[in-house]
């Protein structure tokens, strides 16, 4: 069985390392960034199977990170997988917005690897449907926090269709 390659989009350092270790011992490939915009360009680098994502990170949040990777046609089958401590109403939002799925923090690696493994397998079984989906709208509310914040500076890669 091959090994799942994720992306854990994390600010906080140690939350990042606790997540890290989490992954890694559940036998996991795991690159871990500081933030969205370290997320969004290490995905045009080396794509992962899964990208794991804090959601109130400075630079580009994880809700922007979100809407970034659904927009870009090439990267819109890719799972994401939001954490945040923020509660179910976050989680939703962080659905509403494109994640595959949402879980608040604290969590276990239990429930982690379960939700990355479903999440993964669902764009697995999209993928295979269709390849051609409608994004959906999305409000054109900023979730972006800190001191930078403000709309996302990524703008998606659009192919031009044949």
């Amino acid at each position: 069985m091959r090994r799942l390659k994720i992306l854990l989009a994390e600010d906080d350092d140690d939350l990042r390392a606790l997540y890290g270790y989490m992954l890694v011992a559940a036998g996991y490939k795991v690159n871990a960034v500081r933030n969205g915009l370290q997320a969004f360009a290490e995905i045009q680098v080396n794509r992962p199977d899964v990208v794991v994502t804090d959601i109130t990170m400075p630079v580009l949040s994880g809700l922007d990170l979100i809407v970034a990777v659904g927009a870009d046609d090439e990267l819109a089958d890719l799972p994401v997988v939001a954490i945040t401590s923020f509660g179910e109403g976050i989680c939703k939002l962080a659905r509403a917005a494109g994640a595959t799925d949402a879980i608040d923090q604290p969590t276990d690696m239990i429930r982690m690897r379960e939700v990355i493994e479903a999440a993964v397998s669902r764009s697995s079984s999209a993928r295979l449907r269709s390849n051609e989906s409608p994004l959906s709208e999305l409000s054109d509310k900023n979730h972006t926090t800190g001191p930078a914040a403000g709309p996302a500076t990524i703008p998606p890669r659009v192919r031009p269709r044949n």
